[in-house]
């Protein structure tokens, strides 16, 4: 295997990016470890700093200042992603949500591009973060080609950790604020498509207060 081809399986494993953050070359004082929990909010108005997320997911909204029924998820950011576009339509603004408790490196957003440049994975990273940003992009514009039910499913097996083949545990804090928003709809369409998935035991609480999502089997 030559060095082109063991470089893109690198670059396509996220965790490039948090070894080099975690490396020497990011001194402890450049970077500052911050806690954010459900209601806590990052709104990036000059982006002037530049946020690595290590732990939880994190909702990206488009948020309408006059009319919060009309805020649009865009995406679930979540390990190992970066937050550091800035956005400006019209009457809106982007900022950040966490779904529950989540952990992140904060950095300035000059240090950490003078301190990254020097590193031979450099470009490589920085075209993965646009690649991820369009993923995530396609991923959105992609569901609505599909029923409010089948895109929700989806969502689930997107953003679930898999415990088994069918078997996938959902994040904490997904409820139904977040699903209609990233869905498009309203949250009473929401909550009648979750109730019906809770009566054919396709979403269920588990012992530890979380959701537990069965994927339906291929005929």
């Amino acid at each position: 295997m030559d060095y082109l081809a063991i470089n893109k399986l690198l670059i396509r494993d996220k965790t490039i990016l948090q070894s080099i953050i975690n490396s020497d070359d990011f001194q402890d004082d450049l970077l500052e470890t911050i806690v954010i929990r459900k209601g806590d909010r990052i709104i990036q108005d000059r982006g002037q700093d530049i946020y690595i997320i290590e732990e939880g997911h994190i909702a990206k909204i488009l948020t309408h200042n006059k009319n919060i029924e009309k805020n649009i998820c865009q995406a679930f950011l979540g390990e190992a992603d970066l937050i550091w576009s800035n956005q400006s339509i019209s009457d809106s603004k982007v900022s950040y949500e966490p779904l529950s408790k989540a952990i992140l490196k904060k950095i300035d957003a000059n240090i950490f591009f003078n301190v990254l440049e020097t590193h031979p994975f450099f470009t490589d990273i920085l075209i993965e973060a646009l690649n991820r940003n369009e993923e995530l992009a396609e991923l959105y514009a992609k569901q609505f080609q599909y029923e409010l039910h089948d895109r929700i499913l989806m969502l689930f097996e997107q953003l679930g950790t898999q415990i088994s083949q069918q078997n996938f545990i959902l994040p904490k804090g997904l409820n139904a604020h977040y699903i209609a928003a990233y869905c498009g709809v309203s949250r009473v369409s929401v909550n009648r498509v979750l109730r019906e998935l809770k009566e054919v035991k396709l979403i269920e609480k588990t012992d530890k207060g979380v959701f537990k999502f069965r994927k339906h089997k291929k005929a």
